[in-house]
């Protein structure tokens, strides 16, 4: 089944995609979140891919409580979920950022990409929690 991921920030949306078959995820795009872009852009990726599930990275606080941001990303996918219709999965994505930056420098990605490595974090631990389910 195929997936898709997204990390949102206050700027940007980076996704990523993969198949849970195989569990290995894959950044997609990043898009900004200004003017309901990345809103926009998920919806067309949506309905072209068909994915059976939308993971979401909740940024959970240390001890796994809520944050601030939770707000911020659980507002953003209210709105995307009124345009289309997928089931939505929520995963931790604490330091994802960090991973991502790590994996950028080691294959000499740009900075521009940060988000959408993000994303691919949070989908490799979807599969990961799946395959430990």
């Amino acid at each position: 089944m195929l997936v898709v991921a997204i990390d949102v920030g206050t700027v940007r949306v980076g996704a990523a995609s993969g198949d849970s078959a195989v569990g290995i995820a894959f950044p997609l795009a990043v898009w900004p979140k200004a003017q309901g872009q990345a809103e926009r852009a998920l919806v067309e990726v949506i309905t072209e891919r068909q994915p059976g599930v939308l993971v979401v990275g909740m940024p959970l606080g240390p001890n796994g409580e809520r944050t601030a941001t939770c707000d911020v990303v659980e507002q953003f996918v209210r709105r995307l979920s009124k345009r289309v219709a997928i089931q939505v999965e929520f995963v931790d994505e604490a330091f994802s950022s960090e991973d991502a930056r790590e994996r950028l420098q080691s294959a000499g990605a740009a900075d521009s990409e940060l988000d959408a490595y993000a994303a691919a974090i949070i989908l490799e631990r979807y599969f990961s929690q799946a395959r430990n389910v």
